[in-house]
């Protein structure tokens, strides 16, 4: 069924709301600036978003959204593709522009920032790092690990890979953090094989 026009001018809208968050971040957006820069009324924002935190959540869904499809595309290729080979695209299609940079640290702003500066509820800001944890969980169950066990691996899969991106936030020391990334999945292909039955 095609989406009536106010969806699709919602939809429209949201993407270009992602673009400018990804690009100006969460910490002092409010909705006079953003309006502006997307040359639109305010209250055509609060029209289809209703309030500010209502718009915030939406596009740091919508930015996670957009991240899954370019994985959805990956695995749709190769579905059997190993999780240290599914990092590596994820680190190269970081790196590989500036405004996919961006998009990812617009979900890391959004797990991290204190809820009074964007009114992000705490599930929604969970979200932001919990629904790459989980999809790590499902990968591990299926190669056979443990449930008990999955859930602790996953968590140090995305917490070593957190902290290589946000170090590469800080620094752009792209090389370093390559060769760091490049061990650490190395050491998790090892630590696969070590756990599988």
């Amino acid at each position: 069924m095609a989406r009536t026009p106010d969806l699709e001018r919602r939809q429209e809208l949201l993407d270009r709301i992602v673009r400018y968050l990804a690009e100006f971040g969460l910490a002092q957006a409010t909705l006079r600036p953003m309006a502006a820069a997307l040359d639109v009324s305010i209250n055509r924002l609060v029209h289809h978003f209703g309030s500010k935190e209502e718009l915030l959540t939406a596009a740091v869904s919508r930015g996670i959204a957009q991240q899954l499809a370019v994985q959805d595309a990956w695995l749709a290729r190769a579905p059997n593709m190993a999780q240290s080979a599914l990092y590596r695209k994820w680190w190269r299609w970081m790196n590989a522009s500036a405004d996919n940079l961006a998009l990812v640290r617009l979900n890391y702003e959004a797990a991290t920032l204190d809820p009074s500066n964007t009114g992000l509820a705490r599930n929604v800001r969970a979200d932001q790092i919990g629904v790459w944890r989980h999809e790590v969980e499902k990968w591990l169950e299926r190669e056979g690990i443990p449930h008990d066990r999955a859930v602790a691996e996953a968590s140090l899969v995305k917490a070593t890979f957190t902290g290589l991106v946000m170090d590469l936030f800080a620094t752009g020391d792209r090389r370093r953090l390559t060769r760091a990334m490049d061990e650490f999945l190395n050491r998790l292909d090892r630590t696969i094989a070590e756990l599988r039955p």
